[in-house]
């Protein structure tokens, strides 16, 4: 099993196309159907972590698509300046900003130039501190979540399916080790090898996923 990882991983890094560069050709459909699978439940869950209602959170996630699209021949990944991941929060968090001055019709505050907020790296004055906090952790939480789940996904395809359902019942379900053994005929020893396997395959591809899509690239 571990092999089998070991291959995939590297298999991934040797042939992985930057999503970035292919999203910057619109007529692209199976890239920008990637590009939507990824993300749109991170926009959606944090607008709607921000306080923003469904059909609000929709629209952000619309939007969104839209200022990407627009923006994305301009985006060159560089270190120095911040990841794939800050531009599109970034980008995100402008969406959600013209929804909440619409709807809370916040002060003179957060009243700042439309295309100086794409350019800030740090547009928390458009918002009360309360506001960009919770924007900020939104992301975070979600942005993690999604890492996590992508994965897991990933390392389900690859191991042993007797391994991963002890994961899945250990880690996943959180069933005590001895329920587990009992159900699946296995030793204590062998769930716990089990669980540790699969566990330490879930956090390295969890890494490489990290890496990918901060640069904005793609590992299939």
């Amino acid at each position: 099993m571990n092999g089998k990882m070991r291959l995939s991983s590297h298999d991934s890094l040797k042939t992985r196309r930057t999503l970035v560069s292919r999203l910057r050709n619109l007529d692209d459909q199976e890239c920008w159907r990637v590009f939507f699978d990824r993300y749109w439940e991170l926009l959606y869950n944090v607008a709607r972590q921000a306080g923003l209602s469904e059909p609000e959170a929709q629209d952000i996630v619309q939007e969104t698509i839209i200022a990407v699209a627009k923006a994305i021949p301009d985006f060159r990944y560089d270190p120095t300046r911040g990841s794939f991941k800050q531009w599109l929060l970034r980008i995100t968090r402008r969406r959600i900003v013209d929804h909440l001055r619409a709807a809370y019709r916040q002060p003179q505050k957060i009243d700042l130039d439309p295309d100086a907020l794409d350019a800030l790296d740090d547009s928390h004055a458009a918002l009360s501190d309360p506001s960009a906090e919770r924007i900020d952790a939104a992301w975070e939480e979600e942005w993690e979540r999604g890492v996590l789940a992508e994965a897991i996904s990933r390392v389900r395809q690859t191991a042993s399916p007797k391994q991963f359902q002890v994961f899945d019942y250990c880690v996943l379900k959180e069933w005590p080790a001895s329920k587990v053994a009992a159900l699946l005929q296995l030793s204590a020893a062998q769930v716990y090898l089990s669980k540790h396997r699969i566990s330490k395959a879930v956090k390295r591809t969890a890494r490489l996923i990290r890496d990918e899509w901060n640069r904005g690239t793609s590992g299939h």
